[in-house]
């Protein structure tokens, strides 16, 4: 999802925080290997989780004994993620990162599944002022679906969508921001305070029942922002083509991972 759609979904996880954090999956561990093999993640290393949500991230940051600044605007999204995570190496902001109030030096940023919601033109700016010369930035998101691996279940998950998301391309069809490397590279060394940007793409599976689909589906914006019957026939369906094969399907994801290091300049 992109920018121009951002001030009125981005808070929308808010208003679902405990769905959100039933039905949003983890990340894969290698996100988290490579950042302590590539960029600093360690014990007493300081980290700025930005649009940390319930905590996907924080939980794995925190157990490699970070540091954690935590970022986050919604109020019932912080309250799960210090209810869950809490600890004297944990500290939570409750503001839009554009405004939040923030001392410097961070050893590494990051930003799952975050970046895209913040202003393009100047949160690099900000984040470049926030972390020290020679600490690194990462930003990822998991790609829910690959195309390159078509299921029977997307197949048939197609047929709903085109009932009741008629305007959105087939899964076949689909292109996403996530894997746009173009666009990524340009927004994280715009201004120069970040170098050569890495890219990786972790293939992985993630599998589905009937209800852990309902809570996935339940997140994501374009489902949110049905009418509420429309929504309900929406998730009934796509519980009963899970059901009807076999009650769990193994459904592809990746996870793109940027990583950049800050420049000494």
């Amino acid at each position: 999802m992109d920018r121009p759609m951002a001030a009125d979904r981005r808070m929308s996880f808010n208003a679902a925080a405990s769905t959100y954090q039933r039905g949003r999956p983890p990340y894969p561990a290698a996100v988290f290997d490579l950042l302590a093999d590539r960029c600093g993640l360690r014990p007493g290393a300081r980290v700025l989780d930005i649009g940390a949500g319930t905590g996907l991230a924080t939980g794995p940051l925190l157990a490699a004994g970070a540091q954690v600044v935590a970022v986050e605007p919604g109020e019932q999204l912080a309250a799960i993620l210090t209810a869950t995570h809490a600890c004297d190496r944990l500290e939570v902001t409750i503001a839009d990162f554009e405004t939040a109030d923030l001392t410097g030096g961070f050893d590494l940023a990051v930003a799952a599944t975050a970046l895209h919601w913040l202003d393009p033109v100047t949160s690099t700016g900000k984040i470049g002022e926030l972390v020290r010369p020679g600490g690194w930035l990462a930003a990822w998101w998991t790609e829910f679906g690959d195309t390159r691996r078509p299921t029977p279940f997307r197949d048939r998950l197609d047929d709903v969508y085109r009932d009741l998301l008629p305007a959105e391309p087939g899964y076949r069809d689909s292109r996403s921001h996530v894997l746009d490397t173009d666009r990524w590279r340009r927004q994280l060394t715009a201004g120069g305070r970040f170098g050569d940007v890495a890219v990786e793409v972790i293939s992985w599976h993630q599998t589905l029942t009937a209800q852990s689909a309902r809570d996935l589906w339940s997140t994501f914006p374009n489902i949110a922002e049905l009418a509420p019957p429309a929504r309900e026939q929406f998730l009934t369906r796509l519980a009963s083509i899970i059901d009807e094969l076999g009650g769990q399907v193994d459904d592809p994801r990746l996870t793109v991972l940027y990583t950049a290091a800050r420049t000494t300049a």
